[in-house]
């Protein structure tokens, strides 16, 4: 991995730390929708750190999952269960975002934090077991 892929990656870990900080601070005050934002926005950007290692860049926000689950999850270097987590953050986020009518309560809110915090530890771990990046 040459050291602007290296440093790019490690933009994007900071990015996703940061992100579900925030979505813990913001679970704290009772802003639930928000919570789902930022956790998916800290997913997003973790998985398209882990996707660098591989050369792959992905404009769009599907074509991120689409990749990750094509290159990690389906290859078995990934467990599956974090493609499904990927893909309920997702539609939570979407939801959250575009639909006037849905209302996000605690109890969901908390599950979309949590996945999002198992997520960025296991993508984490390989990015650390496997190409050295031992900060995260």
């Amino acid at each position: 991995m040459d050291e602007q892929t290296r440093v790019l990656i490690e933009v994007r870990l900071d990015r996703a730390h940061e992100d579900i900080e925030t979505a813990r601070e913001l679970f704290n005050s009772g802003r639930y929708r928000a919570v789902v934002n930022r956790s998916y926005y800290a997913i997003f950007s973790v998985t398209t750190a882990l996707l660098l290692t591989q050369r792959i860049e992905r404009s769009k926000h599907a074509g991120v999952e689409s990749a990750f689950i094509q290159h990690f999850i389906k290859k078995g270097i990934i467990e599956t269960e974090y493609g499904k987590i990927y893909d309920y953050i997702r539609k939570k986020r979407e939801e959250s975002d575009y639909s006037a009518r849905i209302t996000i309560d605690k109890e969901t809110a908390e599950k979309v934090v949590d996945n999002a915090e198992k997520f960025i530890v296991r993508l984490a771990e390989y990015l650390r077991t496997q190409f050295g990046l031992d900060n995260y």
